[in-house]
C-alpha cells in the first residue's frame, strides 16, 4: 500500500493552484482583448460617422447675395 506524506499532498495543493492562477489569467487576458477590440470596433464607428457628418454638412454656410 501506497503512503502519503505531506509533501506529496503539498505538492499536489500547490499545482491544483498554480493551475487555478493559470486559468484566471488566461481568462483575464481573454476579457482584456475582448474589451480592446470593442473599443477599437467603437473607435472605428465613431471616425465613420465623424466623416459622415463632415459629408452631410456643406463647408460653405453664407448666403451669396
Amino acid at each position: 500500500m501506497m503512503t502519503i506524506d505531506y509533501v506529496q499532498v503539498l505538492a499536489v495543493v500547490v499545482c491544483f493552484l498554480a493551475l487555478i492562477v493559470t486559468f484566471k489569467q488566461v481568462d483575464l487576458q481573454i476579457r482584456i482583448t475582448n474589451l480592446f477590440n470593442l473599443q477599437l470596433k467603437a473607435n472605428k464607428e465613431k471616425k465613420k460617422e465623424q466623416l459622415e457628418q463632415k459629408k452631410e454638412t456643406p463647408t460653405d454656410d453664407r448666403n451669396p447675395h
